[in-house]
């Protein structure tokens, strides 16, 4: 029998026969996934993409919920009102629109899709139908560049690495789509978190105070891993990890994936950034590579922050200390004065000065050299220090002249330091003249030392190695 041998009615059911295979064979073929479902949420059709964008072959979908199988627990109840009330109106503004929402995989894990959903009337009965892609590719691309963008805006602005991991660590959980991310480094041979991010939508207190408050070692835990591995690390689930210490807090806080990766600054780590996110998520390549290339220049800008800010202390301490000696400058000696000052007036505290000037320096100079005056000044700067404690204050005033302050002691334990001192320029053959006097509560600076002087001037007078209490 021949087509022409067919009746029209023959004719009709074979051509709706081929379009029927046609069509299946282009949906079996199609580069979407093909999901279709009655008006009940059951699932009518499910192509062979669907199979491999979702998980569940087209015999487990056949029949099953379309919501209990691909949409999220929280988007399920909008789904269901949603279908509801086309149903009762026929109207559903997410209809023949493009459209991008998170999906489940058969896994557990989520990922985002884009599709486009028709409503099809046929016998009284409505069904529906969409084409569905995974856009995770895409999507991690556009976070990307925002990510870049925002941690460069933000570290562009910074002016210490604390400045800058404040302001990028919110750049980038934000721009990436973060629950929370923390940042750790070391302190001694401790890693501490220094800096804590979340998302303004979730509760994550006590999350994050357990976590400000955790003390690992390199090799505990994540951070410890990554730190030192130098690797990264992923965790899908870490309500289900043995190893991750702050599981029930996390559970507790709805956060399960995990991932954290080393900042580098060459070949050392100089931190360790966490993030967290509230779904099941597997391992992604692409996302890891992605952090890892945001992750570089991080670790280089907060090596420099830290290495000028070690130059400026340096500096700083330079233009305080007196290059001979190591003690504090006249520079120095004035600005701790006043801030003892302050503190003796808000105390209520005694507080007492004294000048100390070595004997006879510039007869011991032209004698033994300037190189062995040098010398002498080093030594007793450092026995002098030794004989003090660590509140107060000595300064090289200026050539053999030196300046002391002794915060909250009487005048006659200040004497006894001040004797101290001069016992220990004995044991080293020089003899010392000092003035000391006590803070009368009122006076300024300048004539608090004035008093000074004039009784290191009265101590010289009466012939020297000596003491007068002013």
């Amino acid at each position: 029998m021949t087509a022409a041998d067919l009746s029209p009615d023959q004719d009709a059911e074979s051509e709706s026969f081929d379009t029927r295979v046609d069509s299946r064979r282009i949906l079996d073929n199609a580069h979407d996934a093909f999901v279709s479902m009655d008006a009940g949420g059951f699932v009518t059709d499910w192509n062979p993409q669907a199979e491999r964008t979702f998980g569940w072959s087209r015999e487990q979908a056949i029949g099953s919920v379309l919501a209990d199988m691909i949409i999220p627990e929280h988007y399920r109840k909008a789904h269901w009102d949603g279908l509801q009330r086309f149903i009762s109106t026929g109207q559903g503004p997410l209809l023949d629109k493009r459209i991008e929402i998170e999906a489940r995989h058969l896994e557990g894990h989520f990922f985002p899709i884009e599709l486009t959903i028709s409503a099809i009337r046929s016998a009284d009965r409505w069904s529906f139908h969409a084409f569905l892609h995974d856009i995770t590719e895409r999507k991690q691309a556009q976070r990307l560049v925002a990510a870049q963008h925002a941690v460069a805006t933000a570290l562009s602005t910074a002016k210490s690495s604390q400045d800058a991991i404040s302001k990028f660590l919110p750049a980038l959980g934000q721009a990436m789509e973060w629950a929370m991310c923390s940042y750790w480094t070391s302190v001694g041979e401790e890693l501490r978190c220094v800096e804590v991010w979340h998302a303004p939508d979730v509760d994550l207190e006590e999350f994050e105070r357990v976590t400000t408050e955790l003390v690992l070692k390199p090799g505990d835990g994540l951070v410890g891993r990554v730190w030192g591995k130098r690797e990264c690390d992923w965790v899908d689930d870490v309500a289900s990890d043995d190893r991750f210490v702050r599981a029930a807090q996390a559970l507790s806080a709805g956060l399960h994936a995990a991932f954290a990766l080393p900042v580098m600054s060459g070949t050392r780590v100089v931190g360790v950034i966490e993030f967290f996110s509230s779904d099941i998520r597997r391992p992604e390549a692409a996302l890891i590579e992605m952090m890892q290339a945001i992750s570089a220049p991080i670790g280089g800008l907060l090596a420099s922050l830290d290495e000028r800010a070690e130059l400026l202390r340096k500096l700083g301490l330079l233009a305080r200390t007196d290059e001979l000696t190591g003690l504090a400058n006249r520079r120095s000696w004035d600005e701790q004065l006043h801030r003892e000052l302050a503190r003796a007036a808000r105390n209520g505290s005694p507080l007492s000065v004294a000048l100390l000037d070595l004997d006879h320096f510039k007869t011991f100079n032209d004698e033994h050299g300037h190189q062995a005056g040098d010398a002498l000044l080093r030594d007793l700067a450092g026995a002098w220090t030794a004989c003090l404690r660590a509140t107060d204050v000595i300064a090289r005033y200026g050539g053999e002249e030196f300046a002391l302050a002794f915060p909250a002691w009487p005048p006659e334990a200040a004497l006894r330091a001040i004797e101290r001192l001069r016992n220990a320029a004995a044991a080293q053959g020089q003899t010392c003249s000092a003035g000391l006097v006590q803070w009368d509560g009122h006076e300024s600076a300048e004539s608090l030392v004035g008093r000074a002087d004039a009784a290191l001037y009265a101590a010289k007078g009466a012939g020297r190695d000596r003491t007068v209490s002013g």
